[in-house]
């Protein structure tokens, strides 16, 4: 079978393999690995690991690659490159998993979007918690196993041609299916997703295994009873009873998305993770580039801008713009003109555009300002601290206008705040919508020591953002809705309001 994946895919795919699991992270990873140093391995890799006892876990923790795990893991689509938020997966050996069995567990953070670290823990199977749990398959995520991962398969396929492929499959499909079932049947691989439901009934004793979607559960269950396999759509759902629930990751019933990219020369193979890429391109060798700033990348870079008429250069350098064929005066001229209405050079209008005062910038600028900031997004502190190093501009700002210190939440650590401050940002400063870091601290649910730094570095937590303050804002949602960290955080708020 071929593989098949929209344009759109595709185009998040690329934009994911090139920034999500930078060089620098895979090469600092293997050399922990194989020096047998699991926990420096997790440390590179931006994963918090919360148990001390390695024993229980020691076999598990042998093979685990922390870097090719964050390789397969689902992001939150929408053109950014974050980890999907509010999932739970399970890792485990061959044996049967029964209660007592210890497993690794690891987390993402409750967040919609802007998620990056993860959690790593041991646990008991019986003692996991999380709403919904997927186990992940061991080559995902063990270098030992790193070779089965799959070569073939299909992704995409035309819902008229769910039916015929999976019943080729050798599969069941209950009759009361509807439309959007075998659009989500039809993102996964019928034979993949065969070979994972008897894997992991058989390893966990269980038949029936409801599926994760990319945005949530479906009411597709995939039934294993002897050596019949169906899709099934159960009478009725069952109750929510808030308890742990596994489930089947839709995203992993299906090939990566890596050879798609190399056959559409989205990705160069030598780019591809090494352990990926001595199952998909044997004999492709490449070192990935150890650097937190890769050579160059601060480097001037001179753009062409259409501006009255005629073609000027403008430069970027370290995240700085220029406008090297206009003086200050005509920069003073073209801001008093804009004043009162009237319509600006392209080289201001870029410039406006690249500090996040107006919407429009020129595609290449465009471009570079968003390699820029992906890169900040995905490297954590170590990667900001770095740039800021190397001469990176401290007020760069994103398209929306968000600055670095609205970036605190995908940085991960609070220890970077001091640094963003000292350089002259505001602590509340808002974006071209308005809103300050502490209120998208509050609503993309930011942890908590994040938010109590943003407060205690002087954010106001009566700031108005479009008419509600942070602090009113957590007093209206609702008490179900409110994680633990909300609610230290209201409390904190409280406190430092009194």
């Amino acid at each position: 079978m071929s593989l098949h994946r929209d344009r759109l895919e595709l185009s998040d795919g690329e934009r994911i393999r090139r920034y999500a699991v930078p060089g620098w992270m895979i090469a600092e990873c293997t050399a922990a690995r194989e020096r047998g140093d699991w926990r420096a391995a997790c440390e590179a890799a931006l994963i918090d690991v919360a148990f001390d006892d390695a024993g229980p876990v020691a076999e598990l923790l042998a093979g685990f690659a922390p870097d090719l795990l964050r390789w397969h893991l689902p992001r939150a689509m929408g053109g950014t490159v974050h980890l999907a938020g509010w999932r739970t997966y399970l890792l485990a050996g061959d044996g049967p998993v029964e209660p007592d069995t210890m497993v690794l567990v690891v987390r993402t953070p409750d967040i919609e979007n802007g998620a990056n670290r993860l959690t790593l823990d041991a646990v008991r199977a019986g003692d996991v918690e999380g709403r919904l749990i997927c186990p992940l398959p061991p080559y995902l995520w063990d270098v030992r196993r790193a070779a089965e991962l799959p070569l073939t398969g299909v992704a995409g396929l035309a819902d008229s041609d769910v039916v015929a492929a999976w019943t080729a499959a050798g599969w069941e499909l209950d009759d009361g299916r509807r439309r959007w079932h075998l659009s989500l049947l039809g993102s996964m691989d019928p034979v993949l997703a065969a070979r994972e439901l008897r894997r992991v009934s058989a390893q966990f004793g269980r038949a029936s295994w409801g599926l994760l979607g990319r945005w949530n559960s479906s009411e597709l269950h995939l039934l294993a009873s002897g050596d019949r396999i169906r899709v099934i759509v159960p009478a009725s759902r069952p109750e929510e009873t808030g308890r742990a629930e596994l489930r089947l990751l839709a995203d992993v019933l299906r090939p990566p998305i890596d050879r798609a990219l190399i056959e559409t020369g989205r990705l160069d193979p030598a780019d591809l993770h090494p352990l990926v890429r001595d199952v998909l391109a044997p004999g492709v060798t490449g070192d990935p580039d150890p650097s937190l700033v890769p050579a160059g990348l601060l480097d001037e870079r001179v753009f062409r801008v259409r501006c009255r008429g005629v073609w000027h250069w403008v430069s970027v350098r370290g995240g700085r713009l220029a406008l090297p064929e206009h003086s200050d005066d005509e920069w003073q001229r073209e801001l008093s003109l804009r004043a009162f209405g009237g319509e600006i050079g392209g080289c201001f209008k870029a410039d406006l555009g690249w500090r996040g005062l107006a919407r429009w910038l020129p595609k290449a600028l465009r471009e570079h300002r968003r390699d820029l900031w992906l890169r900040l997004e995905s490297g954590g502190s170590r990667v900001v601290t770095a740039l800021l190093d190397a001469g990176l501009e401290p007020r760069l700002c994103d398209g929306g206008g968000r600055t670095l210190v609205h970036l605190l939440g995908a940085f991960g650590d609070p220890a970077v705040l001091p640094r963003l401050l000292a350089a002259g940002l505001d602590v509340d400063a808002r974006d071209r919508e308005g809103i300050t870091p502490l209120f998208e601290a509050l609503t993309r649910r930011w942890p908590i020591e994040l938010i109590i730094a943003l407060v205690d570095a002087g954010a106001d937590p009566r700031l108005p953002v479009q008419g509600v303050s942070p602090l009113r804002y957590l007093k209206t949602i609702r008490a179900r809705d409110m994680t633990p960290d909300l609610t230290a955080a209201l409390g904190y708020l409280k406190e430092k309001k009194a």
